[in-house]
């Protein structure tokens, strides 16, 4: 069992430098921290529930939900429109949000399905640059 969760926080380790080293070098280390955050969240919200073994019912993904909204709001500190009216920041935001997506895949224990996803956008961020 813990080794399952271990292997789970060092793909969304892997996963998480792999989309922020294709983004940006300088960043790599905080898209690395995000999914590894949502995957040990994640993997704390559906564990919690079946250890602390209360008679209510309860959703493990509440916690996983927060996640996204957090980085929604944070995602906004990285758009901005310059003096030109050109938006910059909108694929760094975009590519913030993916990486926690994935990252709670991961704690979810779907990573198979989240390496497929990475192989995909890794390729996207080949082809269109």
């Amino acid at each position: 069992m813990l080794g399952s969760f271990l292997l789970r926080i060092m793909l969304a380790l892997a996963v998480g430098t792999i989309i922020g080293l294709k983004t940006s070098t300088v960043v790599a280390r905080m898209f690395a921290i995000i999914c590894t955050g949502a995957a040990l969240l994640t993997i704390v919200s559906t564990e919690f529930y079946q250890v602390i073994d209360y008679p209510w019912f309860s959703d493990p993904g509440r916690l996983s939900a927060q996640v996204l909204a957090a980085l929604g709001f944070l995602g906004t500190g990285l758009i901005w429109i310059s003096e030109t009216n050109k938006v910059h920041g909108l694929s760094a935001a975009a590519s913030i949000w993916v990486t926690a997506i994935l990252g709670i895949l991961i704690g979810s224990g779907l990573g198979p399905a989240s390496l497929i996803v990475v192989v995909l956008l890794v390729v996207a961020f080949m082809v269109l640059g």
